[in-house]
């Protein structure tokens, strides 16, 4: 799976309101030690290690949009831990950040055509003042 279909299927299901269907039994880490997608404490290489070898494992499963999507909608933001959807907690916060602001510019732009037409309208009303004509009826 493409990193920008993965991200689009967060996007759907994170912020458009789709259902996350039950995959836990379908996942590629269903029965392995849940060490390797939640290493203790480690730090430096050895955690790096371990954050790699759950990266491997999700990389060929074929829920991981929805594990993902489930974690980022579940976890509270500053409690990011462990590796899920083939994401470390680093990587779905930032994940995370650029979907929120995608959204926000998705809002920003279904809102232009409104700004546009309030915009003509006050345009075509300073016209009309500037000729002398009466403003037209509000409806």
């Amino acid at each position: 799976m493409t990193r920008e279909r993965l991200r689009s299927l967060v996007r759907e299901l994170v912020f458009e309101g789709g259902s996350v269907p039950d995959w836990h039994e379908d996942a590629a880490c269903a029965g392995m030690d849940e060490t390797v997608f939640f290493p203790p404490t480690e730090t430096g290489l050895l955690g790096a290690a371990r954050v790699e070898q759950a990266k491997q494992v999700c990389a060929g499963c074929p829920v991981q949009a929805a594990c993902l999507a489930e974690a980022m909608t579940r976890e509270p933001p500053l409690a990011r831990y462990g590796v899920f959807g083939g994401l470390s907690a680093t990587e779905r916060g930032r994940l995370y950040v650029q979907l929120r602001d995608h959204a926000r510019h998705l809002d920003a732009l279904a809102d232009m055509p409104s700004r546009r037409a309030r915009w003509r309208e006050r345009r075509r009303d300073s016209r009309r003042a500037l000729r002398g004509l009466p403003r037209p009826p509000q409806r």
